[in-house]
């Protein structure tokens, strides 16, 4: 089971808990640094009736209720949870045909037709520690984000740094 600094990740598949397999990834690129940063990878499962139903939940520490956002993107459906000066976001590949997705409070549901084909779902999970929040909040959307290759989220990033900077120069009018 993944521990993180929120708390632990669990993964459920048709209401029954899955024992998942996961990867440390390189918690630093170009356009990131995040304090940790994994891959969860959920295999072997049949869609036999209509659906599969598969969840990745977040179970905090200490009780801490959560109230995850939906941070989705071209081809990426993303949930991100914050307290204080730490983010976690947890993200799969979205805008799949045949695949529904829904945000809880604390999980992000997918459920897969037989029209969707897959045989695996990957979940990247990263969380980060923030120092400076308006600079380093996307971190974790670009860390969970399994579908963006590095070159598109470099522009992402140049066009992301122009809309800060913008925001401050007319902040001070």
């Amino acid at each position: 089971m993944l521990q993180t600094i929120m708390g632990d990740i669990h993964i459920v598949v048709n209401r029954k808990k899955y024992d998942y397999t996961f990867i440390e990834l390189s918690n630093k690129e170009k356009i990131f640094k995040v304090d940790k940063r994994f891959k969860i990878l959920v295999r072997n499962f049949l869609i036999d009736d209509e659906e599969v139903i598969i969840e990745c939940i977040l179970k905090t520490k200490n009780n801490r209720i959560l109230n995850g956002g939906s941070e989705t993107g071209e081809n990426l459906a993303l949930i991100s949870f914050a307290y204080d000066n730490v983010k976690l976001s947890i993200g799969t590949i979205g805008d799949v045909p045949g695949v529904y997705y829904e945000y809880l409070k604390d999980r992000i549901c997918i459920r897969l037709t037989k029209d969707a084909g897959l045989k695996e779902v990957v979940f990247y999970v990263a969380w980060i520690t923030m120092q400076d929040i308006l600079k380093e909040e996307i971190y974790t959307w670009f860390a969970a984000d399994p579908t963006l290759r590095f070159k598109k989220r470099r522009r992402l990033l140049r066009i992301t740094n122009q809309m800060i900077q913008s925001t401050f120069y007319y902040d001070r009018w």
